[in-house]
């Protein structure tokens, strides 16, 4: 590969300054490793959130360059053991294929019998060497097979061996962030008080649609009509521009409320004095279309009715503090002298969502807990489910009053489905494996339970995002018992007058790769990812998802827009775990219960008593606020 020039690796850190030395190893790791520029501040960026938080502050040294090139060395030494393990089993697999004989009444038995004439049944086939650990201990729930197959493995080995790690972990209940830990322990009352629990997002049904023009749309939409699939891969190109109209023209109409503007300037016109406009932020590299976002790459996209739709390439230069992203909907305050660009003098903070007032709730917010948990549920190379077992086994001796366990729960990213090891159907996984540990958790508790689905399960219907509500009948189905529901993806709820807004797409690892900033006011850049959500008012407010996510339904945006501004934010992802508050808002990720091949964080939430309009001393006196974050507590643990 050619040597990556100077001038390039200089343009993808943008503003960073690299000095001689470290130009000079990231030229060598690009060699090395077949990287391009781009590719290599990704990877930057990777190593400054894993090993630095993703302090923005951290500059590329030679030091932490050489950090960078280790990381990546690991990453290529352990694809390469990869290979050769899976190389020595397709080895061993093609010698047992070669002596394989098969049950007549399978599809292989079938064509044996046909080939060979044989009307006998052979032996069963040998169970594979790939499927040990695989269901272990549940062969009582797949005798109920009404034909015998090979593909249904009968035989369960021993433990996989990072069950067997995972057994003698050591680092049980260790507290991974806390948030308000002065706070006591919350002591409910015996018997529980019961919740107040409401869902606010109740109205998102799969007849659903945003193209009220056809004519089947309003077929179904009347009076005793069947409930319509959501059309996912269906969308006209029209329903899409169309809702990000919408997104533009409704923050531009708050904004000049917010603001007493009498009317938005259109930025694509010359204007000679500042003026205030609304639009979308888009990443447009005119050298080369696949480089991450930067400062000079930046163009602002207006709506059909404050530009026609035009763009504008933004200068930033000027601007003394901005955090940007794709997709974005921002408002901006600067000149266009000449035609050809907008320069920015500063990004004007867009209004906020108001909470639900003290007049909407209860006159006091009671006290509950709650158990927020994030799939996966098990380890990567087998499908145990230890640490979901042992999630349950907490929540039962905690006794919390309300359990939230968030998808996947069968990921299609699991490795032995993704390389096809596993003969089992993903109902049936879930049937025979979540299912016993969940019914197990109704049985003891009286607490309220709620899955929320995930893009990335295999055992629902829907792929896409947003999702509905699985109905109850879909539950039944795999298995689980009554008292357990499901709450829509995402979800919006009323919890004791207290508003928790849930979403289970990684929208922090999308976004983490998009934004590009300059001394931001919010300065811990991973809880500032989660409020970027809470100020567009959306779940999803990436203009695009990255290759190989779910698709963005533009027909259901109604369901991605937060109806207020919440109390509560739950954002799962694989990113660091933490809560924090900003601007009143609990922000909270609580993690993933299984990381790989060893267990993973889940969250302990408690919400204090409190007045709903409890008032707070500020520089500027007392002001009076409908939900009390700081009497809201969060402890994230390993599980």
């Amino acid at each position: 590969m050619p040597t990556i020039d100077p001038t390039q690796l200089q343009k993808v850190f943008g503003n960073i300054q690299l000095e001689p030395d470290a130009i000079a190893e990231c030229q060598s790791i690009c060699q090395s490793f077949g990287l391009a520029a781009n590719e290599l501040f990704i990877r930057w960026q990777t190593f400054v959130i894993n090993r630095h938080g993703g302090d923005a502050g951290i500059l590329p040294t030679r030091e932490r360059i050489l950090a960078v090139r280790a990381m990546l060395q690991q990453e290529r030494d352990r694809r390469s053991t990869q290979r050769s393990t899976q190389a020595s089993q397709t080895v061993k697999l093609t010698r047992n294929k070669e002596r394989a004989q098969y049950d007549k009444n399978s599809v292989e038995g079938l064509l044996y019998n046909m080939v060979t004439g044989s009307q006998e049944q052979p032996p069963r086939t040998p169970q594979s060497v790939k499927r040990v650990g695989l269901l272990k201990g549940n062969a009582s729930a797949l005798r109920g097979r009404s034909m015998a197959s090979p593909m249904s493995p009968s035989v369960f080995a021993e433990p996989s061996p990072s069950a067997l790690r995972y057994s003698k972990r050591t680092n049980i209940g260790r507290v991974e962030d806390v948030l308000h830990s002065d706070l006591p322990p919350l002591q409910l009352p015996e018997p529980r008080p019961a919740l107040v629990v409401s869902d606010l997002s109740a109205n998102f049904t799969e007849d659903s649609s945003g193209d009220e023009s056809d004519e089947e749309d309003k077929e179904t939409k009347a009076p005793g009509a069947p409930a319509k699939r959501m059309r996912f891969m269906f969308e006209k190109l029209g329903t899409r521009t169309e809702t990000i109209n919408k997104r533009i023209e409704r923050m531009a109409l708050d904004v000049k409320a917010e603001y007493g503007i009498t009317a938005l300037a259109n930025p694509t016109y010359p204007h000679q004095n500042e003026v205030t406009a609304v639009g979308r932020i888009v990443n447009i590299n005119l050298d080369d279309a696949a480089a991450p976002i930067s400062s000079d790459s930046l163009f602002l996209e207006t709506s059909r009715r404050l530009g026609n739709g035009r763009r504008i390439m933004l200068n930033v230069q000027a601007a003394p503090s901005f955090s940007l992203f794709p997709g974005q909907v921002v408002a901006v305050e600067g000149k266009n002298l000449k035609g050809s660009e907008f320069a920015v003098s500063q990004f004007r903070p867009l209004p906020q969502l108001q909470h639900v007032g003290a007049s909407d709730r209860l006159d006091t917010i009671e006290p509950f807990d709650a158990v927020v948990a994030s799939g996966p549920y098990t380890l990567s190379d087998n499908f145990d489910y230890e640490p979901l077992r042992d999630l349950v086994d907490h929540i039962i001796a905690a006794r919390p009053s309300l359990v939230l366990l968030l998808g996947p729960f069968v990921s299609e990213t699991h490795p032995m489905l993704r390389d096809g090891q596993v003969d089992l159907m993903p109902d049936e996984i879930f049937q025979s494996q979540v299912a016993p540990h969940l019914n197990r958790l109704r049985e003891a508790l009286a607490s309220r339970i709620y899955l929320v689905p995930s893009p990335d399960d295999l055992c629902l219907p829907y792929a896409s995002f947003p999702q509905p509500a699985l109905r109850r009948e879909h539950l039944a189905r795999i298995g689980l018992s009554e008292g357990i529901n499901s709450l829509a993806n995402p979800a919006q709820i009323s919890v004791n007058g207290v508003n928790i807004a849930v979403s289970t797409m990684d929208t922090l690892f999308h976004l983490v790769k998009e934004e590009v900033s300059r001394l931001p006011a919010l300065s811990d850049r991973l809880p500032r990812l989660a409020w970027h959500l809470v100020e567009q008012r959306h779940f999803y407010p990436l203009a695009t998802p990255p290759a190989g996510c779910a698709g963005i339904l533009a027909s259901q945006d109604v369901m991605l827009r937060m109806l207020a501004a919440p109390d509560i934010l739950i954002v799962p992802s694989q990113l660091r775990q933490f809560a924090r508050v900003h601007e009143n808002v609990v922000l909270l990720n609580p993690g993933h219960l299984s990381k790989g091949l060893s267990g993973g964080t889940f969250a302990k939430l408690a919400v204090h008593a409190a007045k709903s309009n409890e008032t707070s001393s500020t520089m500027l006196g007392t002001s009076s606020r409908p939900f009390p974050a700081e009497f809201t507590s969060v402890e994230i643990k390993r599980i």
